[in-house]
């Protein structure tokens, strides 16, 4: 969900791209590094659970070509009856780049690779290629947000492909000149494993044109299991590199 932002005003102002799963399709100010930082905790229907310190740094070069590069600064998880693992998360590099239709519509592209950063079979094992396209278009005061990708690779079982499927779709709009809003359907599909999807809603508080603070929940749709996740972050400017 984007920031307020006065086209008047010469301050430059953060693109937020958490508290969603799907991504717009603008990227940051170019020349300014921007970093989103955050928690998670999930629980899962079964009592096991999950916590993570997502974060993210994102560089524009100009307005239609940048860099993403993050992962999770911490991951724990924790089976029934089972100890708890817990190890540095895996990251990942990813090319974007904005296909502009109008000041109201774009397409955009994400590519890259994953790394197997993560240790204690927390994470994927080996690298996953992933690609992801994106739709961004404001109606009125609502902003609209599609995200439809492809992940290749990873450690998967002998039945289950090494091709995954993701979606999502984001609606967002301004409450007040400080508060925002999001809800957002999302899932992904892989052959051999169980179908997951989830519904979350968000609230933002824009404390300044660099800053914005984030919180919401997200619930798991799926019979399979019926997880309930907690999360809180922000997006900052962290500085200006050129």
């Amino acid at each position: 969900m984007n920031a307020c932002a006065d086209d008047e005003d010469p301050e430059p102002s953060v693109t937020p791209y958490r508290p969603t799963v799907s991504n717009p399709a603008d990227l940051p100010v170019p020349g300014w590094l921007e970093g989103e930082f955050g928690g998670l905790h999930t629980r899962g229907e079964d009592h096991s659970r999950e916590d993570s310190v997502p974060w993210l740094l994102k560089y524009a070069f100009d307005e239609n070509h940048g860099l993403l590069f993050g992962g999770n600064a911490y991951l724990s998880a924790q089976a029934p009856g089972m100890a708890q693992q817990s190890s540095f998360g895996d990251t990942f590099i990813e090319w974007k780049q904005r296909f502009p239709v109008s000041d109201k519509t774009a397409f955009g592209i994400e590519a890259g690779v994953i790394a197997p950063t993560a240790s204690h079979d927390l994470g994927i094992g080996t690298p996953q290629w992933e690609a992801n396209g994106i739709f961004s278009a404001d109606f009125g005061a609502m902003h609209l947000d599609l995200n439809v990708g492809e992940i290749r690779g990873g450690d998967q079982p002998a039945n289950v492909s090494l091709w995954q499927t993701t979606w999502a779709a984001a609606i967002s709009t301004s409450l007040t000149d400080h508060w925002g809003t999001a809800f957002e359907l999302s899932g992904s599909h892989q052959h051999g494993a169980a179908t997951a999807s989830q519904a979350l809603l968000a609230f933002t508080y824009n404390v300044s044109h660099r800053l914005v603070l984030d919180a919401g929940g997200a619930y798991g749709l799926t019979h399979v299991a019926h997880d309930r996740s907690l999360f809180a972050g922000a997006t900052v400017l962290i500085g200006q590199l050129r």
